[in-house]
């Protein structure tokens, strides 16, 4: 099973497990999913620093009404605490740390905000406007969860962490039982709602990278089929004129001193053999012929083509004439040997294949010329008896002469 198969039903299995309360993926789905949405996390946590900034120090407005005795102590820590960490975690953010540096350093931000204000709460416990003063806390539930975005895991844990700490010094105070009762209840609901709110973001940005990744998968498919013949998953005739587009087009460095090699196969006698054995016979022997012409190709630079019916071409890119005729024979011996019968071949009892070669540089040879040199070869190598090469090896490639373009 090809991995691009095994891909799409990944993919298809998690968008079908839609429905349950499930957000993470599959490891490799999830993995894919981080490479997706890393620059964009980086890039949103990095755009919350500024305005964070300054509507932390805002507070301070807060502290001065409220809490006056302890203001200059609050100035010290937004200024000189809070506010560095902030603009260390939005510097190195913006190097696209991976996930869980990322997180911990976007989560460090609200739990160093709720710290600060929990601290001057504390110190102020008795007095009567801290009462109002500790409601500041559930701001940052709100940036963490809603405006930050945190992965679902982390917003978990520094919500739990922010619950925690609150109750820790809320409970133990004197205050009126009311007053904790209030708090206690408006915490735990904001905690809830934004937990709630940051899972349904964080599962529908999932979805959606799921169906961009189904979307790229089918078009993947469709330019595959479009590239492929279907039977031989060979190249077919329109990529091999995309090549061509290409290797002229995209200015291909040195490209008219590149020598390329043109092998034109044919199966011996084989529409005798399709008449005499089958259709689904003659596929079965197309295929194996297909994988021995793809076995013989050297890089991703070579090409297979299936050129029409029982024909096939091959490219050799950097090869010259000697190249391509020792290619050619290995193919052809190859096939020889499957020893694939064949009683109604008049020559052999197998089936066998005829190559035509050519090559040359392509400062003197169109790739449409060097293809018809070989066709001209193969047709000389099936009148010369078939299951043979032609040139045959250590010929001089001056044995098929071609009129260069102009």
């Amino acid at each position: 099973m090809s991995t691009q198969t095994v891909e799409r039903l990944l993919v298809e299995h998690c968008i079908a497990e839609r429905g349950h309360r499930r957000v993470r993926f599959p490891p490799p789905v999830e993995q894919a999913y981080e490479g997706y949405s890393r620059r964009y996390r980086a890039r949103l946590i990095a755009s919350t620093i500024l305005p964070s900034l300054l509507l932390y120090n805002l507070l301070l407005v807060a502290d001065f009404l409220l809490l006056p005795q302890t203001f200059l102590l609050a100035a010290f820590c937004h200024l000189a605490l809070v506010t560095p960490l902030l603009l260390f975690v939005g510097f190195t953010i913006r190097g696209e740390p991976r996930l869980w540096l990322r997180e911990t350093l976007a989560m460090s931000i609200p739990l160093a905000m709720a710290a600060q204000i929990l601290f001057i709460y504390s110190i102020n416990i008795n007095h009567p406007a801290a009462q109002h003063y500790q409601y500041l806390v559930l701001l940052t539930l709100i940036y963490a969860n809603v405006s930050q975005r945190l992965d679902f895991r982390f917003a978990l844990a520094a919500t739990t962490m922010l619950v925690a700490g609150y109750l820790g010094v809320v409970l133990p105070s004197a205050e009126p039982f009311a007053s904790k009762l209030v708090g206690m209840t408006a915490i735990v609901s904001i905690g809830y709602l934004t937990l709630s709110a940051n899972f349904w973001m964080e599962r529908d940005a999932r979805y959606g990278f799921l169906r961009h990744l189904r979307d790229r998968l089918q078009r993947e498919d469709a330019e595959l089929a479009a590239n492929r013949d279907a039977l031989t998953g060979l190249s077919n005739r329109y990529q091999l004129e995309k090549r061509i587009d290409e290797l002229y087009g995209a200015g291909v460095e040195n490209v008219h001193e590149l020598s390329v090699g043109a092998l034109m196969v044919d199966v011996d006698h084989f529409k005798a053999f399709n008449d005499h054995y089958g259709h689904p016979a003659g596929d079965t022997c197309l295929k194996r012929i297909a994988g021995a012409i793809a076995a013989q190709l050297r890089n991703e630079n070579d090409l297979a083509i299936r050129y029409g019916g029982e024909e096939f071409l091959i490219l050799l890119y950097d090869a010259d004439l000697a190249d391509a005729v020792r290619i050619a024979e290995r193919l052809r011996r190859a096939i020889e040997g499957f020893r694939i019968p064949h009683v109604r071949a008049s020559d052999h009892d197998d089936v066998t294949v005829s190559v035509g070669a050519m090559a040359g540089h392509l400062a003197r040879y169109r790739i449409s010329e060097l293809v018809d040199g070989a066709d001209a070869a193969l047709y000389i190598a099936k009148r010369n008896g078939r299951n043979r090469v032609f040139p045959p090896l250590l010929a001089d490639s001056r044995s098929l002469v071609l009129k260069p373009h102009a």
